[in-house]
């Protein structure tokens, strides 16, 4: 079953007291969580969404029926609310199916994404863990946190190796050399210190007020300098001429987002993301083109954490208004102005949503998908299948991805069979083959079908 059909036997007063956009409240007047919300995770089953609020500095463990949005007891099956990770929380992927986290609290945490159950703890820390990074060859990983104390481990066996001090203030980023055998840090202290992971030993500490990278070989830290790049050696300090100028470092999403105390959630289909803002709203992003396609406004206060349902169609938000609000982020279910309800051609609606902006094409997406049947009948006279002559640029790429998230949205057997098409007669390795392949697959798993 679909995680959140959630308003189906919602009352009437709830309903009337959601904001605009918003199709549940998990914790309305009789069912408030209590406190501000700090968790969420979905149960195995998808049946039930489990969280916890904050009084007093405790977290009180909280359940809701995810098909009613009504409290329930919090099953015994579950792991411990105390152990769940927070949604914002830096992760990383240690191997396929092992999810690396920084925190919650003073320790980081090793989770299994088939159980969601936490199969290690990585322990020792002083202050609470904010970084993490695994080298290339997943064979060892580095925890940092706000004391600025770094540890590296044993990726295989999760003990400890050792514990490399240096900086005095809190870690901001890890990087870690392709070769895997150096790490370079960054701090709120101002420096930059690269360290090498067969031994502990710090080999340099620079300045930097902003995130440093190594090059490939790990010879070379780069550094932001101004509007350029600086390239130092490790052993000597001094400046290196590059024959062509590296990228200059950056700071991941995550990283400048945990920074302020943001978080950041991903859809599972990856083409969009969740971004609270200070105001208690949301932007929702569209990935390809890093355009905001929506904002959803209703908590009031500020809002701490994003997660969406396993299936993609809903985004839960919470915060410090103690409940739990739940949108539905399918293009049918955008609320359209007047100008696009009225807008009857289905050419200038396809070729908005193929080349507009995110907030535009999304919108576009949400009229054509108002009617399905139109929708793929267009879709049969504006796209075919991949051949190896078609354009592979970024363009093509972003007009095709929207195409494909259309014809799934819209969830039909016509759409489907459509997409089937694009996959059976379409160049494999080209780009609108490879996303009509990944939407096939999502819309067996969702219908129950086994994928091929």
């Amino acid at each position: 079953m679909l995680a959140v059909a959630i308003v189906a036997s919602l009352s009437t007063a709830t309903i009337l007291d959601l904001p605009p956009g918003a199709v549940a409240r998990l914790g309305e007047t009789r069912f408030r969580a209590g406190g501000p919300v700090r968790h969420l995770m979905f149960s195995p089953d998808e049946e039930t969404l489990l969280g916890s609020f904050e009084v007093a500095g405790r977290l009180i463990p909280v359940a809701w029926d995810a098909t009613t949005g009504r409290r329930v007891p919090v099953p015994s099956c579950l792991p411990s609310v105390r152990a769940v990770p927070p949604v914002a929380c830096r992760a990383v992927c240690l191997r396929p199916g092992l999810v690396l986290l920084a925190g919650p609290g003073k320790a980081a945490g090793l989770w299994d994404t088939a159980t969601e159950q936490r199969v290690a703890r990585f322990a020792g820390h002083s202050a609470p863990v904010v970084a993490v990074a695994v080298s290339p060859d997943r064979r060892q990983f580095a925890t940092a946190d706000t004391a600025g104390v770094v540890r590296v481990w044993d990726g295989e066996a999760f003990v400890p190796r050792f514990t490399p001090r240096g900086h005095t203030a809190a870690v901001r980023s890890i990087r870690v050399s392709e070769d895997g055998r150096r790490a370079v840090t960054t701090a709120d202290d101002g420096t930059a210190r690269v360290w090498d992971l067969a031994t502990g030993k710090e080999l340099r500490v620079l300045p930097a007020d902003g995130p440093a990278d190594l090059t490939p070989d790990g010879l070379g830290l780069v550094l932001g300098a101004g509007r350029g790049v600086v390239v130092r050696d490790v052993l000597t300090g001094l400046a290196v001429v590059q024959s062509r100028e590296p990228p200059g470092p950056r700071f991941t999403v995550p990283e400048v987002l945990a920074r302020l105390g943001v978080c950041l959630a991903a859809s599972p289909d990856e083409r969009t993301l969740a971004v609270p803002f200070a105001d208690g709203s949301v932007g929702v992003f569209e990935r390809a083109s890093g355009g905001l396609r929506l904002v959803l406004a209703g908590h009031g206060t500020a809002c701490r954490l994003a997660v969406f349902t396993p299936d993609g169609t809903r985004l839960l938000t919470a915060g410090d208004d103690h409940t739990v609000l739940v949108w539905d982020v399918r293009p049918q279910a955008v609320r359209l102005a007047g100008a696009w309800r009225r807008e009857t051609s289905a050419a200038r609606l396809w070729a908005t949503m193929c080349t507009g902006r995110a907030d535009e094409a999304f919108r576009a997406m949400a009229r054509l998908a108002a009617e399905p049947a139109a929708a793929v009948q267009t879709a049969r006279l504006r796209i075919r299948p991949a051949t190896p002559d078609d354009p592979d640029t970024p363009e093509q790429r972003l007009a095709d991805s929207r195409a494909v998230e259309l014809l799934e949205s819209l969830g039909t057997a016509e759409a489907r069979e459509f997409l089937e098409g694009l996959v059976e007669g379409g160049q494999p390795s080209a780009w609108r083959t490879r996303e009509a392949i990944r939407a096939v697959i999502r819309l067996k798993r969702r219908a129950g079908d086994r994928p091929d």
